[in-house]
């Protein structure tokens, strides 16, 4: 049971993690930066996409420190990183249209195996 509750939990942090990185991702896209000045910034602090960004990442973060009370710090820091990294290469593509490279795929299987063997 507790390790349902951690898979959970660690579910959760990634979705709404994956959801933050894509209202940022379309938020900043929306925003025409002219780099690093204080208008770029006023662009960036008035958009509701980064706004609604920010408070998934608030969400996840909530949903992941409950799993770190659920799980060991060595499995549950990687996992997490993990299973967000694979959500983020999955929306990446399907949604922004970023493209499916070889390495990309390697990479991904790489990930698979390696989050295998730490959580298990």
């Amino acid at each position: 049971m507790e390790r349902l509750m951690l898979i959970i939990l660690l579910i959760l942090a990634m979705v709404f993690n994956i959801l933050a990185q894509i209202m940022l991702k379309h938020g900043i896209n929306l925003i025409n930066l002219n780099g690093l000045g204080l208008q770029s910034l006023l662009k960036m602090v008035s958009s509701p996409y980064i706004w609604t960004g920010a408070f998934m990442y608030g969400i996840s973060f909530i949903f992941y420190i409950f799993a770190l009370s659920k799980g060991e710090l060595g499995r549950v820091s990687p996992v997490s990183q993990a299973l967000t990294t694979l959500g983020i290469v999955a929306v990446s593509i399907l949604i922004f249209h970023e493209p499916l490279t070889a390495f990309k795929v390697l990479g991904v299987i790489l990930l698979i195996a390696g989050t295998i063997i730490i959580f298990y």
